[in-house]
C-alpha cells in the first residue's frame, strides 16, 4: 500500500491523527466523490489483516479540500459494494 496520499484530523479528544487516502469513488448517477480511507498506522500493518476502513463525500470548495459525512443508505451501500470488489 502507498503511503503518499496522507492527511491528518483531529479527534473528539483533540489528538491528531494521520489518515491515508485508498480509493476515490464516484457516483455515477450524480457525480459524487467519496473518499475510502484508513488511519496509517493500519497502512503499516501485516498483510492479510483485516483494517477499519471509512468513507466520507469528498469535494472542494474555495480550493480547499472539504469531507463530509455520507448521509444516505444508498451512499453506504455503494461505498460497500466498491470495496468489496476492489479493496476487501
Amino acid at each position: 500500500m502507498e503511503l503518499n496520499n496522507t492527511f491528518k484530523l483531529t479527534n473528539e479528544e483533540g489528538q491528531e491523527i494521520t489518515y491515508i487516502g485508498l480509493s476515490v469513488v464516484e457516483n455515477p448517477e450524480n457525480g459524487q466523490r467519496y473518499l475510502i480511507y484508513t488511519e496509517e498506522e493500519n497502512a503499516r500493518e501485516i498483510d492479510g489483516k483485516q483494517v477499519e476502513l471509512y468513507a466520507c463525500i469528498y469535494g472542494k470548495e474555495n480550493g480547499r479540500i472539504v469531507l463530509d459525512p455520507i448521509q444516505t443508505e444508498k451512499e453506504k451501500r455503494l461505498i460497500r459494494t466498491f470495496i468489496e470488489n476492489n479493496i476487501g
